[in-house]
């Protein structure tokens, strides 16, 4: 009796994980029927692994318009955790910002850090020379490629271009020495019904691996976006070497 009731109660939660994560779950549950009337300044999501395993949390908050170096930016700021459970065994979390050029919406400078409790926090801050092709990470300057983002400043330029069916992206990601390709395409556009009121979302599919084609280190990605001007991201599922994780919107203001 006692096996038989955790097997159902692991099942319970596994279905409950596997719902909302649904499309609909997620528009239905944060009101996004209508789409939004303004843009989004914070975000939260929940990520999963293999479909049910409650992994991770993380928020954003659109910081908006700075000076940075003489010249107007965006900056985003975010972080992402362990849940409670794993943090009993892995208590750490990453703390990211993200310097985005107005006009080109491409990285200026990307801010990563490692949080142990009771340990020095591990930073790496990256440098982007984007006039000259050029990222410093550490004191070492490394050639990159036109227009290189970073994974925040790749995101924000994705939510204000224009989507259409077949519309294609490739963008460079570099934060760490290589160069990386994150393509992605609109292959779909759906429409739900929720309580009478119709929502629509694209869906983008690609994947993202080194230019230099080696197949380590790569990653298919499958991407809901809100239609609207604002594209609010809502649900993503990536299919990494390690297994697949699922990441959905669970909060927005």
């Amino acid at each position: 009796m006692v096996l038989a009731a955790f097997f159902l109660a692991c099942l319970a939660a596994i279905l409950i994980q596997l719902n909302a994560a649904r499309p609909v779950s997620i528009i239905k549950a944060l009101n996004l029927q209508r789409g939004l009337s303004q843009p989004s300044r914070y975000i939260a999501f929940k990520a999963n692994f293999f479909g049910f395993f409650c992994l991770a949390e993380a928020e954003l908050k659109d910081m908006g318009e700075e000076l940075y170096q003489g010249r107007k930016v965006y900056r985003l700021e975010g972080v992402a955790r362990a849940t409670q459970f794993i943090s009993r065994f892995y208590d750490a979390h990453v703390e990211i910002d993200s310097v985005i050029d107005k006009n080109k919406l491409h990285s200026l400078r990307f801010t990563q850090a490692l949080v142990f409790p009771d340990k020095p926090k591990e930073e790496k801050v990256v440098f982007y020379d984007q006039e000259n092709n050029i990222m410093e990470l550490r004191g070492v300057k490394r050639s990159i490629l036109p227009d290189t983002q970073d994974p925040l400043s790749a995101m924000y330029y994705i939510q204000r271009q224009e989507l259409e069916l077949g519309k294609e992206f490739d963008i460079n990601i570099n934060t760490n020495n290589k160069n990386y390709r994150f393509y992605i395409k609109v292959i779909k556009k759906e429409e739900y019904v929720i309580g009478g009121k119709k929502a629509g979302a694209w869906i983008l599919q690609g994947e993202i691996r080194r230019r230099d084609k080696s197949p380590r280190h790569s990653s298919a990605i499958t991407l809901w976006v809100l239609d609207g001007p604002y594209k609010l991201p809502f649900l993503v599922k990536i299919i990494t070497s390690v297994g697949p994780i699922t990441a959905w919107l669970v909060k927005v203001q």
